[in-house]
């Protein structure tokens, strides 16, 4: 703050100071009291004259970070699976996706392949494999999410890490 500033508010403070006490006593205070006035309207003006020149002291709230598989991530999973006309919401779909997706990788099928459709159809059934195509905008039935959900679980079940392959699923599917 500049000097000519200061000067400014201070005699700025005085003179609302002396204008205040003045005007009580003419109004009927006592002396004493009416300069007790003046001195508390001083030193209101020169605080406040002050706080008006600080800089902002409140420090910004962070966002909270998501982690995988926290409340949030569940709640916000289950009302992804309600939509409109009891059919379940595109971004249920899409999650599914991802999920066939990873779990068809580890068998060695691409799900977005066109030379692995057979296989996916195999593996997945006729109904699902529709489900999850790039491109489809299908908007399953709870019933029908669950069952594709089902197929992909008993899938990833039956994986295991010494080498199954895609075709020795098929005799379980």
């Amino acid at each position: 703050m500049t000097r000519a500033r200061m000067v400014r508010r201070a005699v700025g403070c005085v003179l609302t100071a002396a204008i205040v006490g003045t005007a009580a006593w003419f109004f009927g205070m006592d002396t004493p009291h009416a300069v007790g006035l003046g001195f508390v309207v001083f030193a209101l003006g020169a605080v406040l004259s002050l706080l008006g020149e600080q800089a902002e002291v409140t420090w910004p709230v962070p966002s909270p970070q998501p982690r995988p598989g926290a409340r949030r991530d569940v709640v916000q999973l289950g009302w992804s699976l309600g939509a409109r006309g009891g059919r379940v919401s595109p971004e249920a779909v899409r999650r599914l996706r991802g999920l066939a997706a990873e779990v068809l990788d580890r068998h060695g099928v691409q799900l977005d392949d066109p030379a692995s459709q057979p296989e996916v159809v195999r593996l997945l059934g006729e109904e699902t494999a529709v489900l999850l195509r790039k491109g489809s905008a299908a908007a399953p039935r709870p019933k029908e999410f669950a069952a594709a959900l089902a197929r992909l679980e008993a899938i990833a079940a039956a994986w295991s890490p010494t080498g199954t392959t895609a075709a020795d699923l098929t005799g379980a599917a």
